[in-house]
């Protein structure tokens, strides 16, 4: 009678077991926590996936952002250059706003919709709606001077034009190399990283060895 008493704990066991597994598949109590598990489980994986979908979308749009400024910038300083050919060619004439930014919106690039739109706009007698296609596409400092210089040029003392674009090209020039070496700084900084983390991690290892060492010593110090 002893004997067979010790085997009712795992018969209660295996009885509980079945009874949980029928639970599960006839919808029991069991069954709505499990699912209930698995859905939290799904939806966390959901929300994750789309943390990360969104993460990498913000930081997408932020490199094109940047990508697209650095370009206009770039384009803004080739057009001052442009200009300051015109200026020298004609010799301290007078050249009209219109005749400027015509000459402009014939070179390619990401400006050239943004020149012929402000060009159309300003033969329309239309130059604040002009001033504002250039303000809203030029976000950068840089590119909000340029804008500015371009609908005054008419007002702008001939011989004071090449001294005007020159300052803007310089300002511009600094502004690249200083984004410049910011971009060498993070290089350098991912280049040195694991050779630092190489030395944190022999380190480490350093002081576990001796610390092991001691431990060791003092437990036969003590056995």
């Amino acid at each position: 009678m002893i004997g067979y008493a010790i085997y009712l704990p795992f018969f209660a066991m295996i009885v509980t077991g079945i009874h949980l597994l029928i639970g599960v598949r006839k919808g029991g109590i069991l069954t709505k926590y499990y699912r209930r598990g698995l859905k939290e489980n799904k939806e966390g994986i959901k929300y994750s996936f789309q943390a990360i979908k969104k993460y990498v979308q913000e930081k997408w749009k932020r490199m094109n952002k940047k990508r697209r400024i650095e370009t206009m910038d770039k384009e803004i300083y080739d057009a001052i250059s442009f200009l300051r050919n015109i200026i020298s060619i004609e010799r301290g004439k007078q050249v009209s706003t219109d005749f400027i930014i015509e000459q402009l919106s014939e070179r390619e690039g990401l400006l050239q919709p943004v020149y012929i739109k402000m060009l159309s706009l300003l033969r329309l007698n239309k130059k604040k709606e002009a001033a504002g296609v250039m303000s809203e596409e030029l976000q950068t400092p840089n590119g909000k001077e340029f804008a500015s210089l371009l609908l005054k040029w008419d007002e702008i003392n001939p011989q004071e034009l090449t001294e005007i674009l020159l300052s803007h090209q310089k300002s511009i020039k600094e502004f690249r190399i200083t984004a410049q070496k910011h971009k060498d700084e993070v290089v350098s900084d991912l280049i040195y990283f694991p050779v630092v983390m190489n030395v944190v991690f022999i380190f480490i290892n350093f002081i576990y060895v001796g610390y092991f060492i001691s431990q060791k010593e003092i437990l036969q110090t003590i056995l």
